[in-house]
């Protein structure tokens, strides 16, 4: 007989005791009919897998459109990525950067005085611990720098120190805009304004009418002055700082003297924008035809738990692979972003000034066919069409064609917009049409796509059909109780015939 068996029902804990009378492994034929009973649970279990991958796939594709959307096309679709200058001076006399509104050129500049802050000294000697403040009464001074707006007052207690002073000062300075420190070894207290021009100046009046603390000090005040300079013969006089922008050109005056400033067209810079914007587009393209192209392998399904509990860790990966291949080939919206981002690559831009342009016209040309539409740079036609026809690149990229049907219609829209803009314009629909066939992943409260509407299903389904399982399951071990019943008694009726015809 076989020996007594202690065991957990799936639908409650029972101390099942099998086999007693008949001598049947109850719980291994049971098993053995819920192995067979739970293959379509085991079913259900791998069709969530296969949406899961799915789902995940589609969001991890996503998030790279979303980073080329971001990251990349939303410069590259701006005229100002294209309008990038260089300015080369002699910087002890200028420093400057071309805005994007600055024309290539050279340009004449002369330094005639630089822009400066009004500053005040002590002319008397002040030790640090003297007294400024002897008359017995509060003082309170009064400081501005130039106009009424920067006025504020101070009150300096009799028996404070030239410390004291300072600290008073400054404590008024995001008024007044002056600041104030004391130079021990020399003895001599400092005003400086965090302002320049003309109208930087420092005033300070006392409220003792024997200007005491004023006599102590003796101040010696240099008001500011505006910068003079001569640009392209131009003479300008009324700046009260030495960062001006002239003709589209930012300079910060730095000294005295004469330099040339000389405006061209920062290639380096454009190029490595264009250079990104290719790369980034490589990668997302690339990843979608692989996923696209990606092979099936029919005869491996996904594993099911039971499944990986009998195979290594090694074989549970290898085969999940083969089984996860796939998933996303022929996918109908991967399928669309794929051919409409080749179009617009392919497209041909109208420039400003009529001359139709492609990106294989500035050095940018598609490669083999099975290498699924990645893009390759001829470095130096790019940079030769960058140097000698901005106007066209930046028109391939950029351009927008305003609609006389539509008064509405999207930047990017059209068939006839830049590249950038058209990408721009089919990428965000992409990412669109993604979330809503796979979500939006950790960053959804609610996953209502249509995959996740699926798996949410198959849960469902899932649980349900765990329940009629766990109840099949009770009713094979109470059909086996009761034949335990039955041979028991059946048993005991034959030990009592037995007894009858010995005896």
């Amino acid at each position: 007989m076989d020996p007594i068996t202690m065991q957990n029902s799936t639908t409650s804990n029972l101390l099942r005791i099998s086999g007693l009378a008949s001598g049947i492994n109850t719980d291994q034929i049971v098993s053995q009919l819920m192995q067979a009973a739970s293959q379509p649970l085991y079913q259900l279990e791998q069709q969530k897998q296969w949406l899961q991958w799915q789902q995940q796939d589609l969001q991890d594709i996503n998030t790279k459109l979303l980073t080329l959307r971001d990251n990349t096309l939303f410069s590259m679709k701006l005229q100002g990525t294209y309008l990038a200058k260089t300015v080369s001076s002699n910087t002890s006399i200028a420093t400057a950067t071309a805005g994007v509104n600055a024309v290539n050129g050279t340009y004449q500049l002369t330094v005639k005085t630089l822009a400066s802050a009004a500053t005040a000294t002590s002319q008397n000697t002040i030790n640090s611990g003297d007294v400024i403040n002897d008359t017995g009464n509060d003082i309170t001074l009064t400081i501005s720098n130039g106009d009424a707006n920067s006025s504020a007052t101070i009150t300096i207690k009799s028996g404070q120190t030239i410390n004291d002073l300072v600290t008073a000062i400054n404590s008024v300075s995001n008024t007044t805009h002056i600041n104030a420190t004391y130079d021990s070894n020399l003895g001599r207290l400092f005003l400086v304004s965090s302002t320049t021009g003309s109208n930087s100046q420092i005033n300070i009046s006392e409220s003792d009418t024997s200007n005491t603390i004023l006599t102590k000090l003796n101040l010696y005040i240099q008001n500011g002055n505006n910068a003079d300079f001569i640009f392209n013969n131009v003479e300008i006089t009324n700046s009260t700082s030495n960062n001006v922008t002239v003709a589209g050109i930012n300079v910060n005056l730095t000294g005295i003297g004469s330099t040339t400033l000389s405006v061209q067209t920062d290639t380096d810079t454009i190029y490595n924008s264009i250079k990104s914007f290719v790369d980034a587009y490589n990668d997302v393209i690339t990843t979608i035809n692989s996923k696209l192209t990606e092979q099936r392998y029919y005869d491996y399904q996904p594993l099911t738990d039971d499944q990986k509990k009998q195979m290594t860790q090694d074989d549970i990966t290898a085969w999940q692979q083969k089984a996860r291949s796939g998933d996303l080939s022929g996918n109908d919206n991967l399928t669309s972003i794929y051919y409409s981002m080749r179009n617009a690559i392919s497209g041909t831009v109208t420039a400003t000034d009529g001359t139709q342009m492609t990106l294989s016209s500035i050095g940018i040309t598609t490669g083999q066919w099975y290498e699924g539409g990645k893009l390759y740079i001829d470095d130096t036609k790019l940079k030769n069409a960058i140097q000698n026809n901005p106007q066209e690149v930046m028109d391939l990229f950029t351009k927008i064609t305003e609609s006389t049907t539509d008064v509405n219609a999207t930047p990017g829209s059209s068939s006839n917009d830049g590249i950038a803009a058209r990408l721009y314009y089919i990428v965000n629909n992409g990412i669109n049409s993604i979330t809503q066939e796979a979500g939006g992943g950790q960053y959804q409260l609610y996953d209502n796509s249509f995959l996740g509407q699926q798996i949410n299903d198959i849960n469902q389904r899932m649980s349900d059909m765990q329940d009629q399982l766990n109840t099949l399951e009770q009713q094979y071990y109470d059909q086996f109780t009761q034949l335990e019943t039955y041979m028991s008694q059946m048993n005991s009726q034959s030990q009592w015939l037995s007894q009858q015809l010995n005896g």
